[in-house]
Parts: C-alpha cells; structure tokens; sequence
C-alpha cells in the first residue's frame, strides 16, 4: 500500500498515543472524522496498522536492564551459550552479525546483582570482550 503524508502522518501520531479519540485525531491532521475513519479503516485492512495494543510498566519498574554486547575469541561457542542459558537473569541472547557477536538481555534487581552476572560472564572461556549498556528507557516497543 502506498502511503501518502496524511497517512504517514496518522501512523505517527498513533504510534505516540494508540487511545486517541477519531475526533482529535481528526482535528490534528485536519480532516473530517469520517475521512479519519476511512483512513483508519484503510490502514487496518491493508495490514499497516496491526492493532492497538497497551504499553504494560513491568511488574517490577525496579528491574534493571541492560545489553552485554559480547566479541568472541572464535564462533560457534555453544559452551557459551549453555552458560549463558543457565542464568535467570539472561532474557535474550541474539548471534548477530559485523564486529559482535552476540548480543545478550539481562534484567537483574539491583546493579550488584547485574555486575555480578556480567563478570561471570567475563571470565567465561571464549569471551574476547564485553561492553555494558544499561536500558535507560525504551522508546518504542512492538509486540
């Protein structure tokens, strides 16, 4: 589907806030509701917009993420990946290509318990360097 600016424009201003009335909606991209709907309608129907879906705080906000950004002395490292499954606070571990090699989300309570996981993990066998970076806050998230 081809998109011209008004429905950029709606994509946009959905993706800041999915509860937005048809009316305001309307009123920011200057159309009448009924033309906002169609539009909506469209933009469903084609697959651009998915759904609407709400934006959940973690159960616990205390909860600190971060990526360890991980190189590797050779791949595949599966020995690695086996340590890397057994800790809890390891939620994601993705092989990437270019300088990384993987790619690793870890949720922990506190900075202690993060520090501790990380340096575990530097020690590992394997592991050419490590780099940390905290997740100040997510901006966008896709289910």
């Amino acid at each position: 589907m081809d998109l011209d600016s008004k429905d950029r424009e709606i994509i946009g201003i959905l993706a800041k806030d999915a509860r937005i009335s048809i009316k305001a909606l309307a009123a920011k991209i200057d159309l009448s509701r009924s033309a906002t709907s169609e539009r909506l309608s469209k933009l469903e129907r084609s697959g651009v917009i998915r759904g609407y879906r709400a934006d959940i705080a973690s159960q616990d906000p205390a909860l600190i993420s971060a990526f360890l950004l991980i190189r590797l002395e050779r791949t595949p490292m599966h020995s690695l990946l086996d340590t890397l499954a057994a800790f809890p606070a390891v939620k994601r571990v993705s092989s990437v290509s270019g300088e990384l090699d993987l790619i690793v989300e870890v949720e922990a309570q506190t900075m202690e318990a993060l520090n501790t996981v990380r340096d575990r993990i530097a020690v590992s066998g394997g592991v050419c360097d490590l780099t940390t970076s905290i997740i100040l806050r997510d901006e966008i998230q896709r289910a």
